[in-house]
């Protein structure tokens, strides 16, 4: 049989992506089944570590006993109390997902176990205060560490192992078992395709064969990240239309690779930001509110109040995490306006005023008055500014000096903020402005970069200069815009 040209070209393409399709499918039906079974995985380890949550805790009210024993504190008491509606809660989550008859039966083991501690507890609690320190000592060895211990330590230890083997060893083994049938696959349809490829090989001219080849290879090399490889097109068919064409892809991507690594860049930590808002602001709030309830109920002596105080500004803190991530991944809409540099300035430092004044700072400010307004985006200069002045404060937490100047041209605004704290190192400074590069213990590495952006979306500039030991100058330079000029200026 006669083929024609183009039924040459549609054989051997089809012989290609037949096995390419075949590879995908299985593929996708592989990735189904591993993707189940971690997540099996990933469910079975956020279990045992519900249970060992429980376990630390049971010890930790084994070590209150001890610590009253010997320092006869009442207040260990009421912390004994509070763990054990932890420990509860804990083996209460982990009856509710328990499926396994044997891990049901050892964890009702613990269960007894642990209300033989919370009694024996009671005992050597009642023997103390009732002035029988001695026998509390000796039923603590007896019965505490000498019965109920190592029965706690054994249970644990069945309960570990159960979750184990039905649990973990399964999910691992349905990964391995998957993985194999993949692996017996490919090579069925590598050899297929070697197969296949030699056999329709004699049906392609050396006229086709030749272009098909060399056009093959600068892909494979341009696939490997070589954009600099040189493509040419030898001849006038539809091949060397195709390599001609190539050829502009090329260079196309030469041009756009910066751009598309930024862009997925930034899609995954949108997606991470999204991810991260969703999953920790409605706990977060919650967990706010019921601190504010406790301090609104607790009188004020309590000396829990400290600590729900603490919870709060923890979760203040968390807060403004995530209002970073989401500032630096999420799209920041150019919306420009006439503004005053001025009262930017001074909003930034009003939001800042109570924390300079308890960290002892000593605050200079000279702002110019007169100066031209701006076209800018008020909110993203504004949050840039407030980053700035953040990082000067930050830079003294023992006091210090922070001086605020304004200056203006015809030409620009120029906003300099100086601290006079430790001063940045040299390979530091240079890397300041790296999304998630930071030296504090509870940074995010977003502050400067996220001032950095917005700065340049607004047409300006953003310079540090730092010395160690004697502190650092941050220096924004804001382009004087007069309407006649706004027609020529590009969109951002």
């Amino acid at each position: 049989m006669r083929l024609t040209f183009q039924q040459k070209l549609m054989l051997a393409f089809g012989c290609m992506i037949l096995p390419l399709g075949l590879i995908g499918v299985h593929s996708l039906w592989s990735l189904r089944r591993e993707n189940a079974a971690l997540r099996a995985l990933e469910a079975n380890l956020a279990r045992r570590a519900v249970l060992a949550e429980a376990e630390n805790t049971i010890y930790r009210q084994i070590r209150e006993v001890f610590h009253f024993l010997i320092e006869g504190d009442p207040e260990i008491k009421a912390e004994i109390a509070r763990l054990d509606e932890i420990v509860r809660g804990r083996i209460a989550e982990w009856k509710r997902t328990a499926v396994d008859p044997e891990e049901v039966r050892v964890t009702r083991e613990l269960e007894k176990y642990y209300q033989d501690l919370l009694k024996v507890t009671d005992r050597i609690f009642t023997l103390y205060e009732g002035g029988y320190r001695v026998e509390a000592i000796q039923l603590t060895q007896r019965e505490l560490r000498g019965r109920i211990l190592p029965d706690l330590n054994r249970t644990v230890t069945e309960i570990y192992r159960i979750n184990r083997e039905r649990g973990l060893q399964q999910a691992f083994q349905e990964v391995g078992v998957v993985r194999r049938q993949t692996q017996t696959v490919l090579a069925v349809l590598v050899v297929g395709s070697i197969v296949a490829g030699v056999l329709f090989s004699v049906l392609i001219s050396r006229s086709l064969a030749r272009p098909i080849e060399d056009l093959k290879r600068a892909m494979d090399i341009v696939g490997e990240g070589r954009l600099d490889y040189r493509v040419e097109a030898r001849s006038d068919d539809e091949v060397g239309d195709l390599a001609r064409s190539f050829v502009s892809m090329i260079e196309k991507l030469r041009e756009t690779q910066a751009r598309l690594i930024h862009s997925e860049k930034l899609a995954f930590i949108g997606q991470m930001s999204a991810a991260v808002a969703h999953g920790l602001r409605n706990p977060l709030a919650s967990i706010r509110a019921a601190a504010q309830l406790g301090l609104y109920r607790l009188p004020p002596a309590d000396p829990l109040r400290e600590n729900l105080q603490a919870v709060i500004a923890e979760v203040d803190r968390l807060e403004r995490r995530i209002d970073h991530l989401l500032d630096f991944a999420k799209p920041a809409p150019f919306q420009p306006a006439w503004e005053q540099v001025n009262r930017l300035v001074e909003d930034g430092l009003a939001g800042l005023a109570e924390k300079i004044r308890q960290q002892g700072i000593r605050l200079e400010v000279d702002l110019q008055a007169g100066l031209p307004e701006i076209r800018l985006d008020p909110v993203q200069v504004e949050q840039a500014i407030l980053e700035v002045l953040s990082n000067a404060v930050e830079a003294m937490p023992r006091g210090g000096v922070l001086r605020v100047t304004t200056r203006g041209t015809d030409e620009a605004v120029e906003i300099v903020v100086e601290d006079t704290g430790e001063g940045i190192p040299g390979d530091v400074l240079a890397r300041v402005f790296e999304p998630f590069f930071t030296t504090k213990a509870d940074g995010t590495g977003l502050g400067l970069a996220i001032a950095k952006r917005f700065i340049d979306q607004n047409g300006g500039t953003l310079t540090i200069d730092s010395r160690v030991g004697r502190g650092t100058s941050v220096r924004i330079t804001l382009p004087v815009v007069r309407e006649a000029q706004l027609a020529d200026l590009p969109s951002r």
